[in-house]
C-alpha cells in the first residue's frame, strides 16, 4: 500500500487480490477522511465490472453500527444544503468526526436528530435499488418540510405502471422502476435530488435524468448524491455538454471525489469456506402488525404471485416528511419489542435487499453493541487471502422476491449473541419454512425472524 500527497491530491495503492491492484487518487475530500474510514476493496463475480468499493458506512455488506449510514444521510443533508442555498450546518463537522470515529457515533446521531431542517422548494428524493435505498431515505429524513421519498425498485408490481423505468447496465440486476401511488409527487416537484452510493461512471444517473426530462420538463433542477464520485474528467465533461442540452442544472455532491486506475485483472479460484458450526441454530419467527400497508403483489423471478402487502414506511411508493414522522413512533415500539429478546451479548439486525432502512431505523432504537447489515443480490468473491475483505458468504432465496440470490458476508467475523432478520413480506408459510432451512447453517445461536406481512396461502 504506497499513500503519497500530490498538489493536493491524496494518493494510495490497494491491493484487491492477488495481483489485482487499485490505485485510488482523492481530488476532493473536504472532510479529511482516509480512504480506510470509508471502504474497503473486493472482487465482485460480475464480467462487466469485476471490482467492488464495499463500504464500511453503509451498512449493506458489512455490518456497521447502524447510525453510520444514517450519519452519512445526514451529512450528505448537510452538504446539499451548504451547497444549494448557502446554509452551513453548525454540527456539520461533529457528524464528520463521528464517521472517522472520533466521538460516539450515537451520541452524535441522537444530537443532529432533533434538528430537522426545512427546505425552500417542494424536493424530491429518489434512492437507488437496491444499495442505496436506506441511504436516499437517510438522506430525505432529515427534512421535515417540502420532501417526498421515493425509492426505485427490481421488483414488478402487478396492479401499477411504472412512472418511469430506466437501465443500469453494469449492475448485477439493470432494469430499475419507479412506482408510485400517486404521479402528483413527479408533477409538483420543483428540484429532484438523485441518492446513490457510489458514481463510477455516471451513466446510471443520464439514464434516469434523460426519462425523468422527458417525462416532466418543467424540473430543471437536478442534484445528484453519493458517498464516493469516481466519474472521469470526460464523464463530468459529458454531463456539462447535456445540462446544456437538455436545458437543465445537474449539481453534484459527494463526500469524496476523485478517480481510480486498475492494475491488473482477478484471477477467481474456487475456494472452499469451512462453515465452523457447532450446533443448528435456534430459529424463532416473531409476528407484528405494521400500520399503513399498501396491498399490491408482485410478481416473483420464479413468475409466481406474491400476495403479501407491502409497507408504505419503505418509500418504494412515494412518502412525505409528514408521514416519516409517523413512521419513526412506529419503528420504536418494534424496537422495543425485539429489545426484550436481547441478551448481553452483541446483536446483529438483518434487512433484507432493497428493505433496508425499516431494519436500519430498528436497530437505530435497541442501544448500545448492536449492528446491521443487509442481504444484497450483488456476488462479492469470498476469500481466505490474509487482509482481503470477504472471508464468508453465505446465500438464500430473497423471501420477499423468489427466485432473486441474497447473499450475505463475513457473518462469522464477530461473536453475535443473536440475530434478528427482519422481512417486509413473504409469500406464504411455505416460503417461511424454505427460509429457516437456509438460515439453521448461520452460525449464530439464536436467530429471530420478524416478519412484517404474509401472503395468502394459495393452491
Amino acid at each position: 500500500m504506497v499513500n503519497k500527497l500530490i498538489k493536493n491530491q491524496y494518493e494510495q495503492r490497494l491491493p484487491i487480490l492477488g495481483d489485482y491492484e487499485i490505485t485510488v487518487t482523492l481530488d476532493n475530500n473536504p472532510y479529511h477522511f482516509n480512504i480506510e474510514d470509508l471502504f474497503q476493496m473486493a472482487t465482485r463475480i460480475n464480467k462487466k465490472r469485476g471490482f467492488l468499493f464495499v463500504s464500511k458506512v453503509l451498512g449493506k455488506h458489512l455490518a456497521v453500527e447502524p447510525q453510520m449510514p444514517l450519519l452519512v444521510g445526514t451529512l450528505l443533508s448537510m452538504r446539499y444544503m451548504e451547497e444549494t442555498y448557502g446554509e452551513m450546518h453548525d454540527l456539520e463537522n461533529l457528524v464528520a468526526r463521528a464517521l472517522r470515529r472520533e466521538v460516539d457515533v450515537q451520541e452524535t446521531f441522537e444530537q443532529v436528530t432533533k434538528l430537522p431542517v426545512n427546505l425552500p422548494h417542494q424536493t424530491l428524493f429518489i434512492g437507488f435499488a437496491e444499495t442505496a435505498t436506506a441511504l436516499g431515505h437517510a438522506v430525505f429524513r432529515n427534512f421535515n418540510s417540502n420532501a417526498t421519498y421515493i425509492h426505485t425498485t427490481r421488483e414488478l408490481i402487478n396492479e401499477l405502471e411504472p412512472i418511469i423505468c430506466f437501465e443500469e447496465e453494469h449492475s448485477h440486476a439493470t432494469s430499475h422502476r419507479v412506482y408510485s401511488t400517486n404521479e402528483a409527487v413527479f408533477e409538483q416537484a420543483q428540484r429532484i435530488v438523485l441518492v446513490d452510493d457510489e458514481m463510477t461512471t455516471g451513466n446510471t444517473v443520464i439514464n434516469i435524468i434523460k426519462t425523468l426530462n422527458e417525462r416532466f420538463p418543467h424540473i430543471k433542477y437536478y442534484t445528484v448524491m453519493a458517498i464516493l464520485d469516481w466519474r472521469s474528467q470526460e464523464k463530468q465533461n459529458i454531463f456539462k455538454q447535456l445540462e446544456q442540452e437538455w436545458g437543465i442544472t445537474i449539481q453534484f455532491i459527494s463526500i469524496v471525489q476523485g478517480h481510480f486506475e486498475l492494475h491488473g485483472a482477478p484471477e477467481l479460484v474456487e475456494q472452499k469456506l469451512e462453515n465452523a458450526k457447532q450446533n443448528k441454530a435456534r430459529i424463532q419467527v416473531l409476528d407484528t402488525k405494521p400500520n399503513n400497508i399498501l396491498s399490491y403483489t408482485s410478481t416473483d423471478e420464479r413468475q409466481r404471485v406474491n400476495n403479501a402487502p407491502y409497507l408504505q414506511g419503505t418509500g418504494r411508493f412515494s412518502l412525505t416528511a409528514e408521514m416519516h414522522h409517523e413512521l419513526d413512533g412506529q419503528l420504536q415500539k418494534i424496537a422495543e419489542q425485539l429489545t426484550t429478546l436481547r441478551t448481553t451479548g452483541p446483536a446483529l439486525v438483518v434487512g433484507t435487499g432493497e428493505f433496508m432502512y425499516i431494519p436500519m431505523r430498528v436497530a437505530s432504537y435497541m442501544g448500545s453493541d448492536v449492528y446491521f447489515q443487509s442481504s444484497t443480490r450483488s456476488p462479492i468473491y469470498p476469500s481466505l487471502d490474509e487482509g482481503y475483505t470477504i472471508s464468508q458468504k453465505w446465500s438464500f432465496d430473497s423471501p420477499e422476491n423468489n427466485g432473486v440470490v441474497n447473499f450475505l458476508y463475513n457473518l462469522d467475523t464477530y461473536p453475535y449473541t443473536e440475530l434478528f432478520l427482519i422481512v417486509e413480506r413473504i409469500a406464504n408459510k411455505a416460503a417461511l419454512t424454505e427460509l429457516i432451512e437456509q438460515l439453521e447453517t448461520v452460525n449464530i445461536e439464536q436467530i429471530y425472524i420478524l416478519v412484517m406481512n404474509y401472503g395468502e396461502e394459495t393452491e
